[in-house]
C-alpha cells in the first residue's frame, strides 16, 4: 500500500502534470487583509436556468449549473492549476494498493453540511454508488464506470474499488461537474436535493425563483469562513447575451459569462471591463444521431460532415475568439488532423450522390436540426442550413430552449443537435462515454467494434503517454465516422467590472466566485 500525502503544492502524480490547463478549485490571488472588503452582495449573470442539483434527476450541469454549484458543494479533491495535480479538500490524504485497484481516502474531520449534519464516508459512498447503479440511469455513470463500488470503511475512511487501474480517478474525484460534488445522503433520500441543495461549500442555498434568480448566502459554519468575503451571491438568469452585457456595463450585475464573439470583442476593448480568459481542452460540437434514419446511414453523415464549415462559424459567430480544432484534447496532445472531415462542398456532393445511389432515393430526406433559441444557436443553425443546401441537403431548423435541447438529446429525439465536449483534466472518460457501445452518453450511436475495443484499451492504459496516444486514435476514428463535428475549441471567457476582485480565469467556461470580494 502506497500512501500519498499532499502538501499544499500538491506535487504528486507526475504523469498528469500539464494535462489540466486550469484550476477546478482555483487558488485565489494573494491579497492583504487590509485590502479585502468584507460583506456585500455579488450579482452574477448566468445564461440559463439550472435543470436541478440532484445527481440523477438534474441530468448534467452546463456552465450555469456548475457556476452555481461551486458555491454550494465541494468534491473530494481540489485541483492545482499550476502543477496540474490533485490537492486535499474533503479528503486530506489517500493511498493506493499495489495493484492500483483500491484507493483509500481519509476524510477531513469536523466538516458539516449546511443543515448541521456531519459529513462522513456514508455520504461519499452513497453519492458514487447511486451514480453507478444502472437502475438510476444517471447521465454521469458512463464517465466513472471504471469504479466498481465505493465502500465506507469507518466514518472518516472510504475506499474506491476499481474494475481496473484507472489513471483518471483523481481528476474525476476533483471535478465540479455533476459527478464530483458530494451531496448530503439524507437530503437526497428525502427527495429534496434537486430543488433545495445541501452541500459542504462556503455558501448555502437560500432561494430559487425559476427563470429569474438563484440566491446563496455565506455559511458561517464553513471551516474556512474567514476566507469567504461576500455575504450573498445573487445569480441572475439572463438568457440574452446583450442584456447580460448591458447589465454589466450599467453596474446592475458584477460578473457575466458569455461565449458570444461580438460581445467578447467589444468587452475586451472596453477599459472599464476586466477580461478573464483561459485556453483549455474540449470543444463545442454538432452531434449526428446515427441511431435512427436517415443519419444511421454512414455515407449521409459523411456528406453532412463535409458540408459543415467550422471556419465560417468561428469567424462569423465566435469572431475568432475561439480556435477551429480537429480534436478536443487541447494542448495535452497534438493529434494533428486526426481524420477530421473538413469543409468541402464538392466532397459533400460526392457523398450525397453515393447515398442516393446506395438507397435508390431521388433526394435526401429532410433533416431537422435542433438548436437553442440563443443568438449563438440561431447563427449555428443558419450557417449549417446554408452550407447543407449548397451540398443538396435540406436542413430544417427547430429552435428550442436549453432544457428541452438537453432532454431531447438524451432521449435521442433529434437528427442533429448542438452540444459540447466539456473541458477537463483528462478527456479520456468523456471520449470513452461517447464511443462505448451501450454507454448512456453514446449520444450519436457509435457501434464500431474496433472503436469499442480501442476505448477499452485506452481506459486501462497505465501511462499517460499511452493513454493520450490512444485518445488520439479514438478521435481519429470518431472523426472519420462523421458523427461529431467541431465548431470551436476550448477557449473560455468571463467579464467583471473593476470593483470585483479575486475571481480567477474560468475553467471549462465556469466562473468561480466563491472567494471574490467587491470594492466600495
Amino acid at each position: 500500500m502506497r500512501t500519498l500525502r499532499l502538501p499544499k503544492s500538491g506535487r504528486i502524480m507526475g504523469a498528469l502534470t500539464g494535462v489540466a490547463l486550469s484550476a477546478l478549485v482555483a487558488a485565489a490571488p494573494a491579497v492583504s487583509a487590509q485590502e479585502v472588503k468584507k460583506g456585500g452582495t455579488l450579482n452574477v449573470a448566468i445564461e440559463t436556468d439550472v435543470r436541478g442539483f440532484d445527481t440523477v434527476k438534474g441530468g448534467v450541469f452546463g456552465q450555469t449549473g456548475e457556476i452555481v454549484s461551486r458555491t454550494i458543494y465541494e468534491p473530494l479533491l481540489g485541483w492545482n492549476s499550476e502543477t496540474g495535480q490533485p490537492e486535499p479538500l474533503l479528503a486530506t490524504e489517500w493511498s493506493v494498493s499495489d495493484d492500483n485497484l483500491v484507493w483509500t481516502f481519509k476524510l477531513r474531520e469536523g466538516v458539516k453540511f449546511h443543515d448541521g449534519s456531519d459529513f462522513d464516508s456514508e455520504d461519499v459512498a452513497y453519492h458514487y454508488n447511486r451514480i453507478l447503479d444502472p437502475e438510476m440511469k444517471s447521465s454521469s455513470r458512463s464517465f466513472i464506470a471504471s469504479i466498481d463500488k465505493v465502500v465506507p470503511v469507518d466514518p472518516m475512511t472510504v475506499e474506491f474499488h476499481l474494475k481496473h487501474p484507472w489513471m483518471a480517478l483523481l481528476p474525476y474525484l476533483a471535478t465540479t461537474s455533476m459527478s464530483g460534488p458530494i451531496r448530503s445522503k439524507e437530503n437526497v433520500e428525502s427527495d429534496n436535493e434537486n430543488r433545495n441543495p445541501i452541500g459542504t461549500g462556503p455558501f448555502k442555498f437560500v432561494e430559487w425563483a425559476s427563470g429569474d434568480r438563484i440566491v446563496v448566502e455565506k455559511w458561517d459554519g464553513y471551516r474556512d469562513a474567514d476566507e469567504i468575503n461576500l455575504d450573498k451571491i445573487n445569480f441572475r438568469i439572463l438568457p440574452d447575451t446583450q442584456t447580460r452585457y448591458a447589465s454589466l456595463k450599467s453596474g446592475e450585475v458584477d460578473v457575466i459569462w458569455t461565449d458570444r464573439g461580438p460581445t467578447i470583442v467589444e468587452a475586451q476593448n472596453d477599459p472599464k471591463i476586466v477580461t478573464l480568459t483561459t485556453d483549455g481542452a474540449g470543444a463545442a460540437i454538432n452531434l449526428m444521431n446515427g441511431k435512427k434514419e436517415p443519419l444511421s446511414n454512414a455515407t449521409l453523415r459523411k456528406a453532412l460532415a463535409h458540408a459543415w464549415n467550422q471556419d465560417a462559424l468561428v469567424k462569423i459567430s465566435w469572431q475568432n475568439t475561439r480556435p477551429a480544432v480537429t480534436h478536443p484534447l487541447g494542448a495535452a496532445k497534438d493529434c494533428g488532423e486526426a481524420n477530421y472531415r473538413k469543409f468541402d462542398i464538392a466532397k459533400a456532393k460526392e457523398y450525397v450522390a453515393q447515398y442516393l445511389q446506395e438507397t435508390g432515393k431521388t433526394e435526401v430526406p429532410e433533416i431537422v436540426m435542433i438548436h437553442t433559441t440563443t443568438p449563438r444557436g440561431r447563427e449555428l443553425g443558419e450557417i449549417y442550413q446554408q452550407t447543407a443546401k449548397a451540398a443538396g441537403i435540406t436542413l430544417t431548423l427547430e429552435p428550442v430552449d436549453q432544457s428541452t435541447l438537453v432532454a431531447r438529446t438524451f432521449k435521442g429525439d433529434f437528427d442533429i443537435t448542438g452540444w459540447r465536449i466539456a473541458d477537463g483534466a483528462d478527456m479520456g472518460p468523456q471520449l470513452y462515454a461517447y464511443a462505448k457501445i451501450g454507454s448512456s452518453y453514446n449520444l450519436t450511436g457509435f457501434n464500431n467494434p474496433e472503436l469499442d475495443a480501442l476505448a477499452d484499451k485506452m481506459r486501462v492504459a497505465t501511462t499517460m503517454e499511452e493513454r493520450l496516444e490512444l485518445q488520439c486514435q479514438m478521435v481519429s476514428m470518431m472523426n472519420d465516422d462523421g458523427s461529431i463535428e467541431y465548431r470551436g475549441g476550448g477557449r473560455y471567457y468571463a467579464f467583471t467590472n473593476p470593483r470585483v476582485k479575486n475571481v480567477p480565469p474560468p475553467y471549462r467556461g465556469v466562473v468561480d466566485v466563491t472567494r471574490a470580494w467587491v470594492e466600495e
